[in-house]
């Protein structure tokens, strides 16, 4: 079933559990394969239905630690999307990689401690996927509008949510979606790149 991201996401919304499903399947075979307007619906539904919070808060108690290994998963999704084989469901394949992230999450938190305070941040984490690539800038110009101006703003500048939020209009959470989804984007774009 092949529709416009705006009807997708409409379907998925009003979708019984089964034929949701079978969308979001149906969706993550053609990111698999190369569709980027796919792989942004399917971001948009692991976020916005949050399935990868559900699988993450079974193994992560800590609402900040869940915000951190979300993004983690939106990353390893667009990332990893042509992993997807299609032989389990959509969302099997998405808890494993969320109970992948968590416990890797875990383990950080882990040597951390034993190491003593390190905290490089999220900028840093993410600045480190970015900051190194010759073009960064033709990457986010690839970005849809909606996501590179947040992804600007929090990655790049390093502002804080609230003040994007206030530049932007928006509310704080919804600029953390944007940034979370663009980052995701982001990634994709990365891992599309010939010598990336």
């Amino acid at each position: 079933m092949v529709i416009d991201g705006g009807r997708e996401r409409e379907a998925l919304r009003r979708a019984s559990a089964p034929d949701a499903a079978d969308l979001l399947d149906a969706l993550a075979g053609r990111a698999r394969d190369g569709d980027h307007d796919a792989l942004e619906t399917l971001l948009w539904a692991v976020d916005d239905q949050g399935l990868a919070r559900r699988a993450v808060r079974k193994v992560i108690v800590v609402e900040d630690d869940v915000d951190d290994v979300v993004q983690d998963v939106l990353i390893a999704v667009a990332e990893g999307i042509g992993g997807f084989r299609g032989e389990s469901r959509f969302t099997t394949w998405l808890g494993g990689v969320a109970r992948f992230k968590a416990i890797a999450h875990l383990r950080r938190r882990r040597d951390e401690v034993a190491l003593s305070e390190g905290d490089q941040g999220e900028a840093a984490r993410i600045s480190s996927v970015l900051v190194g690539r010759a073009a960064v800038h033709d990457l986010l110009a690839r970005l849809p509008e909606t996501y590179r101006a947040v992804v600007v703003l929090r990655d790049l500048e390093q502002r804080p949510y609230a003040e994007i939020a206030l530049r932007l209009g928006l509310n704080e959470n919804t600029v953390r979606t944007r940034a979370a989804r663009g980052r995701a984007l982001a990634a994709a774009l990365l891992r599309q790149e010939p010598d990336g």
